[in-house]
C-alpha cells in the first residue's frame, strides 16, 4: 500500500501488533519448523477455504508459511510443475517481474498473460480476463491476486469474483 504521494503505508493495525509483539518479552528469535508456524498456517486454511471445507475435513488441503510472496510462488511453482505435472501459466498484465522467472526457474516452459488492466479507462479490464482465461489451455495455471491487485491495486467486484471461480473451477 502506498500514500498519495507513492510513499509506502502501513495499516494502523500492523503498526499496532508490531508494538505488541515487540513489548512481549515470551516470544523469542528460534527458528520455526520448515512448514512455518503451525497455528497461522491452520487459520488462514481455514480463513481461505472455509472451517466446513470438506477438503480439510478430508484432509486433501492443507496450509504452509512462506517467506514472502515471492517465496510461497516459488514453492507454489515448484510443487504444481513437480507434482502436478503443470507446464503452462498466466499472470495478470500488468504484473511484477518477477513471476515469470519464479515459474520458469521452477519448471513451467510457457509463461502467459492475461488482460487485467486497462490503461485508457483505467479500470480492471474484465471482458478481456475472461477472454483470455476462457481461452486458457485446460490444466493452465492461474494467478490471481486475492486483494490489492499488484501493481494496480484495482480488485474485482464479488460478483466478478464469482464468475471468474465459475470459469476456471
Amino acid at each position: 500500500y502506498r500514500t498519495d504521494e507513492g510513499k509506502p503505508w502501513v495499516l494502523p493495525v500492523v503498526r499496532h501488533m508490531e508494538q505488541k509483539l515487540a513489548a512481549d518479552e515470551t516470544l523469542n528469535k528460534e527458528y520455526l519448523p520448515v512448514l512455518g508456524y503451525e497455528p497461522l498456517a491452520s487459520a488462514a486454511t481455514r480463513m481461505l477455504l472455509g472451517s466446513d471445507s470438506a477438503s480439510l475435513k478430508e484432509g486433501r488441503a492443507t496450509g504452509i508459511q512462506c517467506l514472502s510472496g515471492t517465496g510461497a510462488l516459488r514453492v507454489g511453482a515448484e510443487f504444481l510443475a513437480h507434482i502436478g505435472k503443470h507446464s503452462i501459466v498466466y499472470s495478470s498484465n500488468p504484473t511484477w517481474g518477477n513471476h515469470s522467472l519464479v515459474f520458469l526457474n521452477a519448471g513451467f516452459t510457457s509463461y502467459r498473460s492475461y488482460r487485467y488492466w486497462d490503461a485508457a479507462k483505467k479500470a480492471l479490464d474484465f471482458d478481456g480476463l475472461m477472454e483470455d482465461l476462457r481461452n486458457a489451455p485446460e490444466n493452465s495455471v492461474i494467478i490471481l491476486h486475492a486483494c490489492a491487485h499488484n501493481p494496480t491495486g484495482v480488485d474485482p467486484t464479488q460478483d466478478q469474483w464469482r464468475q471468474i471461480a465459475d470459469l476456471i473451477e
